[in-house]
């Protein structure tokens, strides 16, 4: 009998304490969340980073992802370091103005402030991928 009583209290605080275990779900932090630009476009004016300067490029947008899409028809310039990666096709060995390309970049999805998403990205952001896709 003592058994059966035991084994009865056990059976049911076992369900209660895995329930308690799992926790409330989670909740979204309010934070600003960083998400991936994707910029498409003529590219210009490239500069290799040093290891005692950043560089820089300017992409004239003519299509981006859904979180820079006010920036289209906008001529940006962004700084970029020595980690950039730089991806050339159809044999290029060197970024020429005019090259059609792919820049990419994470920055925060939201701005503060009275600020143009331009502004904040160009002084916020470097780039992290450059993807040179000019015919040569």
């Amino acid at each position: 009998m003592k058994k059966a009583i035991v084994f009865l209290a056990v059976a049911l605080a076992l369900p209660t304490s895995v329930a308690l275990a799992k926790g409330q779900p989670g909740t979204h932090g309010k934070s600003n969340p960083i998400v991936k630009y994707v910029l498409k476009g003529p590219l210009s004016s490239y500069q290799a980073a040093t290891t005692s300067t950043p560089g820089s490029i300017s992409i004239t947008v003519k299509h981006s992802n859904y979180h820079a899409r006010t920036l289209v028809g906008q001529t940006l310039t962004f700084s970029t370091s020595m980690t950039t990666r730089i991806t050339y096709t159809n044999g290029a060995t060197v970024i020429n103005d005019g090259a059609k390309g792919v820049l990419k970049f994470r920055a925060p999805l939201f701005r503060k402030g009275s600020t143009t998403l331009a502004s904040t990205l160009t002084t916020n952001a470097k780039a992290l991928h450059i993807i040179d896709q000019s015919r040569h």
